[in-house]
This record gives structure tokens, C-alpha cells and sequence, in this order.
């Protein structure tokens, strides 16, 4: 566990897919860590090593693990390897039923 004593907490399922056509679904900061030692297209890109950072404290305890899991999906997006797909009604729904 974090050092804060909190569980990893889950996210919405991103899928990335890695320069060896290789696919990873990831839904927590831990799997985000594991994904981010993958291959991908640029490792010296600011947006992975900021991400790389942010998952790592995240892991630690230290940064809050809503930020490093964007930070991550950020990086992902950059570099074409996020995989979009379609969104389900229930997410629709979901949407819908957060906003004001």
C-alpha cells in the first residue's frame, strides 16, 4: 500500500497500445507504472517523463494518483498510443447524471 495507507484507487479503463502492437488495459496508478515500462514511441518525450514522474510519487504515496493517472493518459494520448473507444450508453448516462 501508498505510505498514506490508502489502496490504489481505480479509474475509468484506458486502453494503450505499445510500439510492439502489444495492448495493455490500465485502470489504476500501479498499472499505469507497469504500462509506462512498455514500449513506447518516445521515452524522452516531456510528456512521458512527467507522467513517469507523477505515477512514481503517486506510487510512493506522495502525489495524488487522480493527477498522475491523467498525467499518464496525457502522455499516452501524445504519443498515439491510446486507443480510443466508443463510449457506452451507461457513460452517457453516467455523464449526465454528474453534471449540475
Amino acid at each position: 500500500m501508498p505510505r498514506g495507507g490508502s489502496p490504489m484507487t481505480a479509474f475509468m479503463p484506458v486502453t494503450v497500445r505499445f510500439c510492439d502492437n502489444k495492448t495493455m488495459l490500465v485502470s489504476s496508478v500501479a498499472g499505469a507504472a507497469e504500462a509506462l515500462r512498455h514500449q513506447w514511441p518516445d521515452k524522452t518525450a516531456p510528456g512521458y517523463l512527467e507522467a513517469t514522474r507523477l505515477v512514481t510519487l503517486a506510487v510512493e504515496g506522495i502525489c495524488c494518483q487522480r493527477i498522475a493517472f491523467d498525467a499518464f493518459t496525457r502522455a499516452a494520448k501524445q504519443q498515439n498510443i491510446l486507443v480510443a473507444r466508443p463510449k457506452s450508453r451507461a457513460h452517457d448516462w453516467l455523464n449526465a447524471v454528474a453534471s449540475p
